[in-house]
């Protein structure tokens, strides 16, 4: 796995205080009770606003991963099948290297010819 470097980690620090704050202050200054109906059931639940705008802020986030995911798939499958190419051309170079190296001892030294 990659390491983050250290102006990928200040960026996202720099990014992710703001929101955060945002995110606190929006949680704070929304505790009034909002009703919320489930529609084809007869069951109305009263929850915080804030919960509500943050549940969905959540299950936005959750779609936007599962989207990300499945957008990445095509690469990392071709990442995948490059890794095993190379993993093979790098035993078949082992392979080779070994074989030239037997010659070279089954040969006579070039002095002795």
């Amino acid at each position: 796995m990659a390491r983050r470097s250290l102006f990928a980690k200040i960026l996202g620090f720099l990014i992710g205080l703001p929101v955060a704050v945002v995110i606190i202050l929006f949680a704070v200054s929304n505790r009034h009770g909002v009703e919320v109906g489930f529609w084809p059931l007869p069951i109305t639940v009263e929850v915080p606003a804030y919960f509500l705008g943050l549940c969905t802020m959540m299950f936005g986030f959750v779609l936007g991963v599962i989207a990300t995911w499945f957008s990445g798939g095509e690469t990392r499958r071709r990442a995948r099948l490059a890794e095993g190419k190379a993993r093979r051309l790098e035993d078949d170079l082992d392979h080779r290297t070994h074989e030239v190296e037997d010659l070279r001892k089954a040969l006579p030294a070039p002095g002795r010819r």
